[in-house]
């Protein structure tokens, strides 16, 4: 038996234990639905098939899609990864003092704020967490009912790569990350098992809980999220993931560039990939695309690999519940936790204000048989918790920032809300059906004033090459769009002061 082995049946064997101990004979499914809820790190929309223009490989999503509800503009509200999620499962705007970095945790900026987890265990519900979840591996453990579980297997296959990674590397070689640990590439091909891979580990552990929670006597009602950490960085797959895809012919982004009267504040620094990796140019002027075609093509190449490599992840673990009783009374949730730049307008990773990184996938299938169906308004990731608990028959918390879109899963031509709201760092964001407008304030003794903005015409302009906030046949937007943004600071940002003379104000 090999470690893997060892671990995995010492898993199972916890979980046999579980069992026993807090279940009791009762034939039959409680009233209350279940709920997985797949969670995968850095997933843009843009790409996707059910999205539009097909650039992934991704046939297991398009199976799941082929039998959900798909949010087609759906927006996380913060761009970053664990204020992302800290938002996400607290149902909590982010604000200038709250949600702001990538290390965001829900015990710290929202602590006395009870998040979607510990709201549903508190109710009955078994809550179980698999994989990348909540960012911080020490946040909120009290919210489930087990442990959370993590794979302890490397993002790196190759033993140099594992190494130059080690944070004893960072000490040795002076050639550190941001996070303390060392420098190793960007990406990496190896001819290996699935499961010899974090996400493929955390498909099998999860499988291995819906098989257990199936065999139960007494079927609680379960809320698993699992969380797969590709296609984030480093883009290290199994090689028949890279197969997929002819390097030759891979699909790059078609506005490298600036977006012409684009404000200075809404670039940034790009500093994931470039501080992070080796291989990978310095930061250069702003807006400047300093990364070789060829090297953008190979990272390009690689972001879709590892997005078709958690698709098949997404598969064995779909098939592993369908093949179960409990498949007839479980909801399935996917959703991302921000989108990514692939040299779009020559940035890199997430951290802006930019459609790709603010549009995300978010797919709701219901156990019953339905046809699948589109919503086409805006929805945004604050909607997810009201949303569960709605589908689950309780009563809404009243902390809640977002809606339920339980009407819109059983009648998808309802509408949605009028605009969503995405912020990051100074910049606040507000998108509609049709338009982005972005603002972006100073710091400190500044903070009151804007410093740039920028508006967007999604029906002409879907890749945002163009700023039209100064063009005059859109004041009027401008200004509606302004007034929304205000509204929402107002009422959600309570203690931040805006100079609303400098900020709605018509130029024309």
């Amino acid at each position: 038996m090999n470690a893997r082995e060892f671990k995995m049946n010492q898993y199972k064997n916890a979980v046999l234990l579980f069992t026993v101990f807090l279940f009791v004979p009762l034939n039959g499914y409680g009233k209350q639905l279940n709920f997985l809820h797949i969670i995968i790190d850095d997933l843009r929309a843009q790409g996707l098939s059910v999205y539009g223009k097909k650039t992934m490989e991704t046939p297991n999503i398009e199976a799941l899609a082929s039998t959900s509800i798909i949010f087609k503009k759906a927006y996380i509200n913060i761009p970053t990864c664990g204020a992302s999620r800290a938002s996400m499962l607290t149902g909590l705007y982010g604000r200038q003092d709250r949600f702001r970095e990538y290390t965001s945790r829900l015990d710290k900026d929202a602590p006395e704020t009870v998040s979607l987890p510990e709201y549903l265990k508190d109710n009955g519900y078994q809550t179980l967490s698999f994989g990348k979840v909540i960012h911080t591996k020490t946040d909120s453990l009290h919210v489930w009912s087990n442990h959370p579980w993590r794979s302890g297997l490397s993002d790196y296959r190759k033993a140099e790569n594992i190494e130059a990674r080690s944070r004893n590397s960072c000490i040795t070689t002076g050639a550190c990350a941001p996070s303390g640990l060392g420098k190793a590439p960007a990406f990496e091909m190896v001819d290996e098992a699935d499961n010899r891979y974090p996400d493929g580990d955390v498909s099998d552990a999860a499988g291995a809980m819906l098989e257990s929670l199936n065999k139960m006597v007494k079927k609680e009602p379960f809320y698993m999220a699992v969380g797969f950490v590709k296609p984030h960085l480093p883009f290290a797959v199994p090689k028949k993931y890279w197969d997929l895809y002819d390097s030759k012919s891979i699909k790059v982004s078609e506005a490298q560039f600036k977006p012409k009267g684009a404000p200075l504040d809404a670039w940034m620094k790009s500093g994931e990939i470039r501080n992070g990796y080796t291989g990978i140019p310095a930061v250069g002027d702003p807006w400047e695309n300093n990364l070789p075609e060829e090297l953008i093509k190979t990272l390009t190449h690689g972001y879709y690999a590892s997005t078709s490599f958690t698709d098949a992840q997404i598969g064995k673990l779909i098939n592993s519940l369908d093949n179960l009783e409990l498949a007839s009374n479980t909801v399935v949730i996917l959703s991302s936790d921000h989108g990514f730049s692939l040299a779009d307008h020559a940035l890199w990773n997430k951290h802006s204000l930019f459609n790709v990184a603010t549009r995300v996938p978010l797919l709701v299938r219901l156990p019953e048989e339905r046809d699948a169906g589109s919503v086409e308004g805006v929805v945004e990731y604050v909607d997810i918790y009201p949303t569960i608990v709605d589908l689950a028959n309780l009563r809404l918390p009243t902390h809640l920032a977002g809606i339920s879109l339980k009407k819109n899963l059983y009648n998808p031509e309802l509408p949605t809300k009028e605009a969503v709201f995405p912020r990051y760092q100074q910049g606040d964001n507000v998108t509609t059906k049709r338009y982005s407008y972005s603002a972006y304030f100073g710091r400190g003794t500044s903070s009151r004033k804007m410093r740039g903005h920028m508006l967007y015409d999604h029906l002409k302009d879907p890749l945002e090459t163009i700023n039209v906030v100064d063009d005059s046949e859109n004041a009027d937007t401008v200004l509606k769009l302004q007034t929304l943004l205000l509204e929402h600071i107002t009422q959600n940002d309570p203690k931040r002061v805006l100079e609303i003379s400098d900020f709605i104000k018509s130029k024309f």
